[in-house]
């Protein structure tokens, strides 16, 4: 059996990754000039309040602190700190579309890079951090996360990014090659090795090699 807390978040991650698709598509419009300045406002609204004010505030202020007290995940190195650090410049980015959009300014191109970057977010969390969060707590003896429910805020604010993607249909970048696992992170052997090399203790290796010599 699963985590629920974990299957609501990859559940949010499809909802971000169909958000970011639609503002791929609504930044093809600014730059075409046919955009309305209200639909960055829109767009603004949902990822400061639905993703970092109630999704990764979730992941940091519940997931990662059980696996840090209940798993041996170190919080300092390794994939969670890479998370931590992807979360804040989906942050930046926020503020610096909507700066973009107060002063006037052109927003197409930020609005593509934060699109880019929450796809290969959402890739690697799903394929990596969350898979292998799970299988670490299970192992420990966690069955249950206790995440907060959404204010009426957050939940207009998840309303808003689903009637977004009804506004612009989500596209993809066909410049972008999306893949899954560590290599796939451009986080990968900088300032992150991978699970293998950041999580793994003396069980995960010797539970791989029974596996291999099967």
């Amino acid at each position: 059996m699963g985590l629920q807390f974990i299957e609501e978040l990859i559940e949010e991650h499809r909802l971000v990754d169909f958000v970011a698709g639609a503002l791929f598509r609504c930044a093809e419009a600014s730059a075409a000039g046919i955009a309305d300045p209200r639909d960055v406002a829109d767009f603004v609204r949902f990822f400061r309040v639905f993703l970092t004010g109630y999704h990764h505030q979730r992941e940091e202020h519940c997931l990662f602190p059980a696996l840090v007290e209940r798993a041996e995940v170190p919080a300092d190195r390794g994939p969670l700190a890479a998370i931590a650090a992807d979360h804040e410049m989906a942050a930046t980015l926020v503020g610096d579309i909507e700066s973009a959009a107060l002063s006037g300014g052109e927003t197409s191109e930020v609005a593509r890079s934060l699109a880019r970057h929450l796809w290969e977010h959402v890739d690697k969390e799903n394929s990596v951090l969350l898979p292998e969060a799970e299988r670490r707590l299970l192992r420990h003896g966690v069955t249950r996360l206790e995440g907060r429910l959404p204010s009426a805020e957050e939940e207009a604010a998840r309303a808003l990014g689903e009637a977004l993607c009804q506004r612009f249909p989500p596209m993809e970048d066909p410049e972008m090659v999306r893949g899954d696992g560590c290599v796939a992170c451009s986080a990968f052997t900088t300032t992150c090795h991978g699970i293998e090399m950041e999580w793994w203790n003396r069980w995960d290796r010797e539970h791989h090699r029974s596996l291999e010599e099967g």
